[in-house]
């Protein structure tokens, strides 16, 4: 049982992953933003709050807001090596779009 509790998927992440899927589609960042913003409440975990924090970051930068995107970077401190390369690629896109 605790090795399924382990294992088994937040809720946060399930929508998380269910709306950016839908946004791959859609291409509408301003709604996908909004309801991202719906999701936080559901954020338990330290790493799940700094995906939410990147996956907010880049839909601002496909929002072309990109101060408010770059100032949410530098807020994201070092987690992994995995997430940190997802993180400084999307600090230089937001810096070439500066």
């Amino acid at each position: 049982m605790l090795r399924r509790r382990f294992f088994r998927q937040s809720k946060f992440l399930k929508k998380m992953n269910t709306l950016m899927e839908i946004y791959s589609t859609s291409q509408n960042p301003e709604m996908t933003y909004r309801e991202l913003k719906l999701l936080e409440p559901l954020i338990r975990r330290e790493g799940e709050y700094y995906f939410y924090e990147l996956n907010r970051a880049a839909l601002l930068y496909d929002m072309k807001r990109f101060k408010e995107a770059a100032d949410i970077m530098l807020e994201i401190p070092l987690f992994n090596p995995e997430f940190d390369a997802k993180c400084a690629q999307m600090k230089t896109k937001i810096m070439e779009a500066m």
